[in-house]
């Protein structure tokens, strides 16, 4: 029997660790101060962009990206890149939303919920649950296919879960948010509900507030990116503090499936035109062939009248002057022989 599950185990390990990345995810993705890459077999590449954009710092690839295009050395690009992996699990088969894990190590790794939708894609966003949905451990797997198929896909009244949201996809480890924040939304007001980090196992129950003499009832706990979070204490089942707006108070939009309410701005649009690693190469290259124009001059420039020959009279018979005029000589001509000449 032990045998038996012990197999079971390395057969769920072995598939975890070759799991297939989304099609939709490959590509090229560009955002405000960096390119990212994801490819064929967990390959990610970050791209940022320094100094406002002007040169572009090949910060995380894959070794062999090296053979497609050789490295610069200088005082931006360090001589070896960093080598992480990435992979994705689904979170839900109706949402197309998953968990994003950047692996740096054996050790160190950063999970990042993402969501995607039109070529574009989003870290800070909220799911719709159904009335009868399962929340265990952050699935959102519907028990009536009423609710998965988007009954409620026309309307924004419902619970609506955050997630642990990252505001970056680093290339340093990410820090978990102190807060999950989601939202019921009914036709009596928009509710804001409070979760927060805390050590307790994850418990799949439920919990309620009430508004008008009506019973609201949502997941005691969110589990998202490896971090649980609660909306009570302790054992608890009673909502408090909860805050309630007569309109949500962000300007947001909803994804074609309903289920998404998502920002005005992705974090990061895909290129649509380019996919593959030589590609990439070939944008970094390209950027980093431009020069940045010099500044304009402190003084703009005006057609002034020296009076040289008043300045000639007055150096007149001054030894100084007429020795500093002959050491000029040697370095270049003066201003007024400049003049002269145009």
């Amino acid at each position: 029997m032990k045998k038996s599950i012990f197999f079971l185990l390395y057969l769920l390990v072995i598939f975890a660790s070759s799991a297939e990345i989304p099609s939709e995810i490959k590509g090229i993705w560009k955002g405000d101060d960096r390119y990212i890459f994801i490819g064929e077999e967990n390959q990610f590449a970050v791209i940022l962009k320094e100094y406002y954009g002007w040169y572009y710092d090949r910060v995380v690839e894959p070794e062999e990206f090296s053979n497609i295009s050789a490295r610069k050395r200088n005082i931006s690009t360090q001589k070896n890149a960093h080598h992480y992996t990435v992979d994705f699990k689904k979170i839900s088969e109706n949402v197309p939303v998953w968990e994003m894990t950047v692996k740096v190590d054996k050790k160190t790794k950063s999970i990042i919920p993402i969501a995607l939708t039109e070529n574009e894609i989003y870290l800070k966003f909220l799911i719709k649950i159904p009335y009868s949905a399962d929340s265990s451990k952050g699935s959102l797997t519907t028990e009536n296919d009423e609710y998965a198929d988007g009954q409620f896909a026309n309307s924004n009244y419902g619970y609506w879960q955050g997630v642990n949201e990252s505001d970056s996809i680093r290339i340093s480890g990410r820090n978990n948010s102190k807060d999950i924040i989601s939202w019921y939304m009914t036709e009596n007001g928009n509710y804001r509900l409070r979760f927060w980090q805390t050590d307790m196992l994850y418990e799949d129950s439920k919990a309620a507030f009430s508004d008008e003499n009506k019973l609201y009832t949502v997941n005691k706990h969110i589990f998202s990116a490896g971090q649980n979070y609660s909306c009570v204490n302790g054992r608890s089942s009673n909502i408090r503090n909860v805050e309630k707006y007569p309109d949500f108070p962000f300007s947001s939009k909803l994804d074609s499936t309903g289920n998404l309410l998502l920002p005005e701005k992705p974090y990061l649009t895909k290129v649509t035109d380019k996919n593959s690693a030589e590609e990439l190469m070939k944008i970094v290259e390209e950027a980093n062939k431009q020069r940045k124009p010099d500044p304009p001059p402190l003084f703009p420039a005006e057609d002034l009248d020296w009076h040289w020959d008043l300045i000639n009279q007055l150096e007149k018979g001054n030894k100084i002057i007429e020795k500093v005029r002959e050491r000029q000589k040697k370095f270049g001509p003066r201003a007024q022989d400049i003049e002269k000449k145009k």
